[in-house]
């Protein structure tokens, strides 16, 4: 399984979400809050004994919502789902004054391993 379809099945445990989990893209009218996920880049590391490697990435997670409370809440459960599978990198958020959105986003480190082992 690909570490994305692992990031998905660990983020539609979130009951707050749902299937409102969108690769790169936020479909047109979604209802929220939702996720919108994404790789940011890749890399292979080769285990110590040389036969395999892991496909490792840097993801990004952004939480959206009208309202910033759902962002919060959401972003408390990611973390929790996340818990020992992911190393963070960098949380930010930001509102989008054009569409009246609040976002949190985080960044983190993911193997394939991890997510789906």
């Amino acid at each position: 399984m690909s570490i994305e379809a692992g990031l998905f099945n660990l983020l539609k445990t979130i009951t707050a979400i749902g299937t409102r989990i969108y690769p790169s893209v936020m479909p047109q009218n979604p209802i929220y809050p939702n996720v919108v996920y994404q790789r940011i880049s890749s890399f292979d590391a080769g285990t110590i004994g040389g036969t395999e490697s892991l496909d490792m990435g840097r993801f990004q997670i952004k939480i959206y919502s009208p309202n910033f409370a759902d962002t919060v809440s959401v972003l408390s459960s990611i973390k929790s789902v996340m818990s020992g599978k992911s190393n963070k990198l960098m949380q930010m958020m930001d509102y989008e004054s054009d569409t009246k959105l609040h976002v949190q986003i985080i960044d983190f480190q993911l193997s394939d391993d991890i997510v789906n082992g």
